[in-house]
This record gives structure tokens, sequence and C-alpha cells, in this order.
């Protein structure tokens, strides 16, 4: 089943299409989403994937998941997270982490406004950190064609070598509602996924490997 423990996010990175909905972070409150979780374990469920735009370290509901029994997954920030959470995040009975790295080299980071005070090196000291207490760690890249692919390919079999999952960086798409896509065109219109996809098409040559085909653009007008 999905959880929402929270809505939002507090960074401002370019790539995400935060902006209208989901901009300002707010946290539902504990009560509620414990009777939620409970009401889900009473039907059986035995794992729950937590779509927060950013699973924060919130150590009161960590601890109230830790004595429920349930298994869960997240998507959030490795740089976010000290080392004592990771081990109560564990405990809790998380079990697959989605890190979001996006990029390796501080000058890309401040291009995508990927603001982080940890280098590249701490992050993957973190990553390892996560592993030794969560099952399944990822690291995920995206590619905006500024980082050598011999120095991703490295970097990738360095944690993998750790047990940690790294990915074929994903071109990024210009999502309507992102900081990207109103550099490119301004505020979206109705045709506003249309011409992102457009974009996505002509600059994009290759499919990563976690895409299995070309998406195809919906039919415009009648």
């Amino acid at each position: 089943a999905e959880v929402e423990a929270s809505r939002g996010c507090p960074f401002g990175c370019v790539f995400c299409a935060r902006e209208y909905f989901r901009g300002v972070y707010r946290k539902r409150p504990m009560a509620t989403v414990l009777a939620e979780i409970d009401g889900l374990l009473s039907r059986g469920v035995e794992y729950v994937y937590f779509i927060d735009e950013l699973f924060l370290a919130d150590r009161p509901l960590l601890s109230e998941l830790a004595a429920r029994g349930l298994k869960f997954g997240i998507q959030t920030r490795i740089d976010i997270w000290k080392p004592r959470d990771l081990e109560l995040l564990g405990r809790a009975g998380c079990v697959s982490v989605e890190a979001g790295l996006e990029c390796l080299t501080p000058d890309v980071r401040a291009l995508l406004g990927k603001r982080s005070a940890m280098s590249t090196e701490q992050m993957v000291e973190r990553l390892v950190m996560a592993k030794s207490n969560i099952p399944f760690v990822q690291a995920n890249l995206v590619d905006v064609g500024c980082e050598s692919p011999d120095f991703v390919a490295e970097w990738r079999d360095r944690l993998h070598s750790r047990g940690i999952w790294a990915n074929d960086p994903v071109p990024i798409f210009p999502y309507p509602g992102s900081n990207i896509y109103r550099r490119k065109w301004g505020e979206p219109d109705d045709l506003a996924w249309e011409r992102a996809l457009q974009d996505y098409h002509a600059g994009v040559t290759r499919l990563s490997e976690l895409q299995d085909a070309w998406s195809m653009p919906a039919a415009v007008g009648s």
C-alpha cells in the first residue's frame, strides 16, 4: 500500500515538478498517519511505500513504526540523515531507500540547485552506512550531459561493489511546474506537456536501463 506522511519539499532543485502543489513542506499529523497504517495492518498489509516527496528523519514516527513490525520503503536525500537516524530507520522496518543524488560533482549540483554541505565522498560513506542497516539502497542519478560517462561508470561500479545500486543516469525531463520548464518557456499552458515531451525527444538519443521504450505524444486537438 502507499502512505503519505508529508507533502512538499524544503529544497529547490530546478528539475523537480514541485511548484504550485507540492512546494511547501508540511507534515500530516502523526496520529492520522499511524491510524492509517494500523488500518492497513489490520487488513493484512505487510509493506507500505511512503510516497512523500522527501521522507525526513522523523524520530517519533520511526519509533512508532518500529513497534509495529511493518516493512516500508522511502525516497529521500542521503545527506540529510545522521548515522543514528539511519540505524533507527533500519530498526523501524525500512527495507528500501531510494536516495536522490542526481549528480556527482559540486559544479553540476550547483547547476541543478542541489545544495548540500556534504561532498560526494561523504555521501558515499552515508550510503554505505545506510546499506549496513537497510537491505536495499539505491542512489538515483540523472544525466545533464556535464559529467564524463567513464567517471560515472567508475563511480557506479564502486557503489555496486558495496552492494548499493546506482542507476544508469536518466535524462532530465523538463516537467511543467519545474524551474527548468519555466526557464525554457515560461509558465505552463495547455500544451505544456506536449512541448516538454517534444523537447525531450529532440535532445535524448538513447534510452537508459530504466526505460523500456520511447514515450509517445498524445494527440493534440480533435
